[in-house]
């Protein structure tokens, strides 16, 4: 009865009650609600639906909403919305992410960049001594790449004072 009631709530752009809705499944932790929320998290264009329906699989903790919620990471239209994703993503061991993950923290919104750390910071003990290198190799290119365009600033910055 509850996922009927909540796929009516979401087909009627009733956000407000198909939050609760989800946030009761998520703190029920109704797994058999694991396929409809995806669907609709894969499927919404509403960031605070979008929201509810991670944290709700994230309170669930059902393996099956990992793939879904690293790849909505990615997707267009969660550009500017992308720290809740990943904070729900804390629930999860995420190791086979972890690049992915890294691409993150100098990316988009100052939360994205600091729930990446936390979320990175919370599977370091499960990934490889290479996931690591490759994390780091990331993490020094954009460095580097950041200093060298610093440094191409501030010698132009500095040429036009000379003149």
């Amino acid at each position: 009865m509850q996922l009927s009631e909540l796929e009516e709530k979401i087909i009627n752009n009733n956000i407000e009650e198909a939050k609760k809705l989800i946030k009761e499944i998520g703190y029920r932790k109704n797994v058999k609600a694991v396929p409809l929320l995806i669907r609709y998290l894969l499927d919404t264009d509403n960031n605070v639906l979008r929201n509810a329906i991670a944290i709700a699989l994230s309170d669930i903790g059902s393996i099956e909403a990992i793939e879904p919620l690293i790849s909505m990471l990615r997707h267009p239209k969660t550009i500017g919305a992308r720290g809740t994703l990943l904070y729900a993503l804390e629930s999860f061991d995420c190791s086979d992410y972890a690049e992915q993950i890294t691409d993150f923290l100098s990316e988009d919104s100052f939360e994205v960049s600091r729930q990446s750390l936390i979320l990175l910071e919370s599977i370091m003990n499960n990934f490889s001594i290479e996931v690591k290198q490759k994390c780091t190799k990331k993490i020094q290119d954009k460095i580097e790449f950041l200093s060298k365009s610093l440094e191409v600033l501030m010698d132009k910055g500095t040429s036009r004072v000379r003149d």
